[in-house]
């Protein structure tokens, strides 16, 4: 039976007529996505015209693997001359490497040196820095927060007022167990995070309209130690939407939240915060993770995704595993938050007795919560009826009875107020009979 090749080229096929030195992107392409085969002496339009040295072109290749890729990937090719139509087609079969980024030294004149490339669909191309980040993060089998950092220059004042405040013991000796240095005394990712050195940056943006194209009414960026950015942020919240007490300096435990905020409920606050930081990728260089309030919602914005092996559906339901678990852990630690991946079904269920609801986004570079904000109690309403908005706005929606119990008023009295609110479109009747129940058409604060 005749041997046979692939009817066109796609993102595993490759079709080239002679020996050319783009069979070098090829394979480096294939190396770091997810390997592929490359026909030599095939035409584009998949035509056979036969290789006359199919010795030399194989030679070519082991050596380009051997010598030309960077890590040498000589095991992940193989060279296999099959006869078709009585000619010479070389086939080269390319697996995935599992050191990526691979690179491939280029001998063209203009590009000279080491070039890193990926496929898409039947095309090779240079791959950018993101994607050769991307690249590193699935060739290595250590967390990002836990490899060694980049600058081993770190001190950590900041960060030790917070542990002493918490009553948590913190010095040099703690920095292993803490994962802010590794097995071998390096400093960890997670150590620059934390450190005063951090170079990742918050962005807080306020906006008197819906869209960033509004008038801005102020934007703050922040730096420096993580747990330092959290608080300076948390305070900016405070002052802007209305915390009742003042938080302690150097304080990250949630009893500072336990007052109500003007315009959202506290806890989808807190908790939204707390997973700007604990679940956002610090590998996105020069990318700021956002906080942005807009006349009707407060939008957190952090860069990375969700964490392999998450989904959309399992933050809802509260299973998630941090994309930072030694931050994470620390930020547990001094009170900042109580468990793990209980915050998105917590930020869900502080709106349950509103009618608008939260909503999250999960694409595959971003995740993006949008908090909508908290109506006024209309000026205009009588004291009975600002009472039972108030009882409905802290238990959902209720029957005539259990409001009727709550105003102590007569029967008549509730049904004419509730009547009143139901003109104003402020309160809704619903289902009937013995299952009536009235609840909130807005969301009052």
């Amino acid at each position: 039976m005749e041997q046979t090749i692939p009817p066109a080229e796609s993102s595993i096929v490759e079709f080239k007529r002679e020996w050319t030195e783009t069979a070098r992107e090829t394979f480096c392409a294939f190396l770091n996505s997810h390997g592929g085969r490359v026909y030599f002496g095939v035409s584009d339009d998949s035509s056979i015209v036969g290789i006359d040295k199919p010795d030399e072109i194989s030679r070519t290749v082991h050596s380009i693997f051997k010598f030309a890729i960077h890590p040498s990937a000589e095991s992940y090719v193989q060279t296999e001359t099959l006869k078709i139509k009585d000619k010479n087609v070389v086939m080269v079969t390319v697996l995935e490497g599992s050191e990526p980024p691979y690179y491939v030294t280029i001998k063209d004149n203009n590009k000279k040196g080491r070039v890193c490339y990926i496929r898409q669909g039947s095309s090779s191309y240079e791959a950018n820095d993101k994607e050769i980040r991307s690249l590193y993060r699935k060739g290595n089998p250590i967390p990002y927060e836990q490899r060694a950092s980049a600058n081993q220059n770190l001190t950590f004042l900041t960060l030790a007022e917070y542990f002493k405040k918490s009553n948590v013991q913190f010095n040099e000796g703690k920095y292993q167990t803490l994962g802010l240095k590794d097995l071998n005394g390096f400093f960890t990712n997670v150590g620059l995070w934390l450190s005063d050195q951090c170079t990742a940056e918050t962005r807080v943006g306020f906006f008197l309209g819906n869209t960033k194209a509004s008038e801005s009414d102020g934007i703050f960026t922040f730096s420096g130690c993580i747990i330092e950015q959290f608080c300076k942020i948390r305070d900016l919240l405070r002052n802007r939407f209305g915390f009742k007490n003042k938080i302690e300096p150097y304080t990250l435990s949630s009893e500072g939240y336990r007052n109500e905020i003007a315009d959202y409920p506290e806890l989808a606050i807190r908790e939204a915060l707390i997973n700007l930081f604990a679940h956002r990728d610090y590998s996105f260089e020069n990318a700021q993770a956002t906080v942005t309030s807009f006349s009707n919602r407060l939008e957190f914005l952090s860069f990375g995704g969700l964490p392999q092996g998450v989904t959309k559906e399992m933050m809802l339901l509260g299973i998630s595993i941090p994309r930072n678990k030694t931050l994470a852990d620390i930020l547990m630690r001094l009170s900042a938050m109580e468990r793990y991946g209980i915050g998105i079904p917590t930020i869900f269920a502080s709106y349950e007795n509103f009618s608008v609801k939260p909503t999250l986004v999960c694409a595959h570079e971003y995740i993006k919560l949008d908090l909508p904000r908290l109506q006024q109690i209309p000026s205009d309403l009588t004291e009975r009826e600002r009472a039972i908005v108030s009882y409905l706005k802290q238990n959902g929606a209720s029957s005539r009875k259990q409001l009727q119990d709550f105003v102590k008023v007569s029967y008549g009295t509730v049904i004419n107020t509730l009547r009143s609110l139901e003109a104003k479109k402020i309160v809704v009747k619903q289902g009937a009979g013995r299952d009536t129940k009235y609840a909130l058409t807005i969301s009052l604060r």
